[in-house]
């Protein structure tokens, strides 16, 4: 590597690495590998979610709090999931706050400020999910079977584990909490393992390019389809502000540092070209067009419009404004089920460019920014 190859590296991977404790310090870590572990606090708002006509609580010895009517009449009391668990979804903690009557019934069961993407929060809500809680007792809840929302799998499995974590500590039992069958489960990581090993075997065997169009056709089914699991800007900022739950991400664990991996050995863009769902429908779509294909002109005096994109949202985040990460980038589209309209246009809008405009998301997609300036530079031309 020559000297400039170097110099290019070091300034890449120090303008990201300054990114990061940014971002990081902003979100309350010392260092970047460390956090601060913050309370998750209750306000009187989230105890009136419950129990409208609360006036006041108290904490009681055990940790619980008791709700109390302006009259002083005691209304029931709550239970704060993060007292007993700690369960992650897809963009980290998800903290319950679980109303119960004196028999331990549950009355009513609301989330906690958290990270995860507002539609997936609007899909869990209702009797179909997180409604079949209300009226069973803890002892009923650490076995009750409660199905998943399609699409919200991460945020659902969390919200079921934080129910059975805390009825069963309070009940001083053990609890279940399986929350797919294992059949179903297994069918998922044998699939997600299978294309793992083909993404490998078609980024360094040659002769598989006749191939591609049908392995893109697996990353699109396998990744959008049934596991909705993309790296994305929401996903790394909330590793970034709750830390890394091994068992809730390690799918998209392993992706990025797989990511991560093959980039030192030369394989720039492996998760862009290979594994991104948002990618592999782009290029089928580009494949299959009719019309003449264009390049989108994203470059401005060295500048590209996804340093330019990243850049604003990392800059949003420093400042302290919090958007919805996940409107940014249209990977929720291959969450259909639950996702809004506008989510579901934006991937339209992404599929209908991509008949005219090679692979337009990809020009200014922020996560791509991200993952290949983390990549090593094997420059074509360093002085240009």
């Amino acid at each position: 590597m020559s000297k400039q190859q170097i110099e290019t590296t070091v300034y890449q991977y120090s303008l990201i690495l300054i990114l990061l404790i940014a971002v990081a310090f902003r979100g309350g870590r010392d260092f970047l590998f460390q956090k601060n572990e913050k309370e998750v606090t209750v306000t009187l708002e989230d105890i009136r979610d419950i129990y409208p006509k609360a006036d006041y609580y108290t904490q009681n010895r055990h940790g619980a709090f008791d709700i109390y009517a302006s009259n002083g009449d005691k209304l029931g009391a709550a239970l704060r999931s993060s007292d007993y668990s700690k369960q992650f979804g897809y963009g980290g903690r998800v903290p319950l706050l679980i109303g119960v009557d004196d028999s331990l019934t549950i009355a009513k069961i609301v989330l906690l400020p958290n990270h995860e993407t507002g539609d997936y929060i609007e899909a869990i809500y209702g009797n179909k999910f997180i409604g079949k809680w209300q009226g069973v007792s803890l002892e009923d809840a650490m076995q009750l079977q409660v199905d998943i929302v399609s699409g919200a799998t991460l945020t659902s499995n969390a919200v079921i584990a934080g129910v059975r974590h805390t009825a069963s500590s309070v009940m001083k039992s053990d609890a279940s909490v399986i929350t797919e069958t294992n059949l179903w489960t297994t069918i998922k990581d044998i699939l997600f393992l299978s294309l793992m090993v083909l993404s490998l075997v078609m980024t360094y065997k040659k002769g598989t390019a006749k191939y591609r169009t049908i392995y893109l056709l697996f990353v699109l089914v396998i990744m959008g389809l049934i596991l909705n699991s993309a790296l994305s800007v929401q996903l790394l900022h909330g590793w970034l502000q709750s830390g890394f739950a091994w068992r809730a991400n390690w799918q998209t664990g392993v992706i990025f540092i797989l990511a991560l991996a093959l980039s030192f050995v030369g394989k720039r863009k492996f998760y862009c070209n290979y594994l991104c769902p948002m990618g592999a429908l782009q290029e089928l779509t580009n494949r299959f067009t009719p019309f003449k294909k264009r390049k989108l002109p994203t470059r401005f005096k060295g500048i590209t419009a996804r340093e330019v994109y990243l850049a604003l949202i990392a800059g949003a985040l420093l400042i302290g404004f919090t958007p919805e990460l996940s409107y940014f980038e249209p990977f929720m589209f291959f969450s259909f089920r639950i996702v809004g309209i506008a989510l579901i246009i934006f991937g339209i809008v992404v599929l209908v460019l991509s008949l005219f405009i090679t692979k337009p998301w990809c020009s200014v997609c922020p996560t791509g920014c991200v993952i290949d300036n983390l990549s090593y530079q094997k420059a074509k031309n360093i002085k240009s």
